[in-house]
């Protein structure tokens, strides 16, 4: 996706904000939501997945834009309203939800809670009887198919962290006037992220919606919401291509064509929850070369040190590499690529966002830009490791940009902390 965020652009900003920093380009996030909406059916609605990005500002935009929202917890159902989302756009996900978090979504009334199990049923019956509420709930279904990934995000086929067994949720129906407080009223699957073949995404919406269907038909369920999850990808390697929206939006369309006659989906609404495809390709993470070093040898590899590691952008320590371009400091010309490895500043081996990528040679001063992390990197990281600066948050829209978040001083975040003199009383 073509962006605002080209090399001259990074190296302004690095210059006016510092490194290392995540820049938005709030027009892509435009552009990938609408580039969306026209590749789904009407009926398909799209609830941004608040853990992709959640800093207000990125949530405010698609809320603007009418989207729903997928939230996880408290603190993503406070974040969604802040920005914007009203409480009947929103659903609750995610496994082991705490009792303050079903409390939130109760007490904020919002569309529905993804359910993980009988226990959470329960649990969730209590509060709503206490505060003589009713609640709408999907039971979240893990059934054993196959689906490929390249990393195991979601968690694979058949009932484990995620959801229940189709055996389990049908126990659950069997026995559903034990929670009167709540309707259960539909089905949420989602097992795997970043898929990026159309065909395969669509097969797996056909059979969720005929596994939805067949458990209707038996425990007579209505079908008032079917989350089908997110899973929309977004290429990270070379050897990856786009998601076909074309392709998407034909098989989609037969989708809806083969369920037109269907009584039970007559009005049912049909939710995805797509949150890197919408926030990533927006996104930047820029740092600073601080050091070079030139191994030795055969493999001629040349190490860049940098001032921004994992603790900032986790997610190629987990999953692997993402797109990387070297932008050298004003006035110095790039020379022939060579096998480069890019390293923070963090005391373990794990901090390396590349091992031997082709780049020009690299020189201190030179900026290093990742793409595609407009999801899953400033939130998802770990910023306290070694208690270095935290990174900014910059949001651009055309010629103009603005500072999101501001990043907690070493100061601020030491005076957040005690020494209780109980702990250092000599026995």
């Amino acid at each position: 996706m073509k962006t605002a965020l080209g090399d001259r652009r990074l190296s302004r900003l690095a210059k006016r904000y510092g490194t290392p920093y995540f820049a938005y380009d709030f027009d892509g996030f435009d552009r990938q939501a609408r580039a969306l909406r026209d590749a789904l059916p009407r009926r398909f609605e799209i609830f941004y997945a608040v853990k992709a990005n959640p800093s207000l500002a990125v949530l405010a935009a698609f809320a603007r834009r009418g989207l729903g929202a997928d939230v996880a917890s408290a603190g993503e159902i406070a974040a969604a309203l802040a920005a914007g989302f009203p409480p009947e756009r929103l659903v609750m996900s995610g496994p082991a939800k705490s009792d303050r978090d079903l409390a939130a979504a109760v007490r904020a009334g919002i569309l529905a809670v993804n359910v993980e199990g009988p226990a959470e049923l329960d649990r969730l019956q209590a509060i709503a009887q206490a505060s003589k509420s009713r609640m709408r709930v999907q039971l979240r279904l893990n059934p054993r198919w196959r689906r490929t990934e390249r990393i195991r995000i979601i968690g694979g086929p058949g009932a484990g962290k995620f959801g229940m067994s189709v055996s389990l949720a049908g126990d659950v129906l069997a026995r559903r006037s034990r929670w009167p407080r709540l309707a259960i009223s539909g089905f949420h699957v989602f097992q795997a992220s970043n898929v990026l073949d159309a065909r395969a995404f669509v097969g797996n919406v056909r059979r969720v919606l005929d596994l939805a269907l067949g458990l209707a038909r038996r425990w007579d369920v209505p079908l008032d919401l079917i989350d089908l999850g997110g899973g929309f990808g977004i290429p990270y390697q070379p050897d990856e291509k786009p998601l076909d929206r074309e392709r998407l939006e034909r098989g989609l369309d037969r989708v809806c064509s083969e369920i037109e006659g269907e009584e039970r989906f007559a009005q049912t609404r049909f939710l995805f929850e797509p949150g890197r495809y919408l926030a990533g390709p927006a996104g930047v993470y820029v740092c600073r070369v601080l050091d070079v070093k030139r191994e030795a040898g055969p493999s001629s590899t040349v190490h860049a040190l940098v001032d921004g590691g994992i603790h900032h952008l986790l997610r190629p320590a987990l999953v692997g590499p993402q797109p990387v371009r070297l932008i050298p400091a004003r006035g110095r010309r790039p020379g022939r690529a060579h096998p480069t490895t890019i390293g923070g500043p963090l005391c373990t081996s794990l901090d390396v966002f590349a091992g031997r990528v082709p780049l020009p040679m690299p020189e201190p001063g030179d900026l290093v830009a990742f793409s595609q992390a407009g999801a899953y990197g400033y939130t998802e990281s770990m910023p306290l490791f070694l208690s270095h600066r935290w990174p900014a948050e910059i949001g651009v829209r055309g010629g103009l940009d603005a500072p999101l978040r501001t990043p907690p001083t070493v100061a601020e975040l030491l005076a957040a902390q005690e020494t209780p003199r109980i702990l250092f009383r000599r026995s």
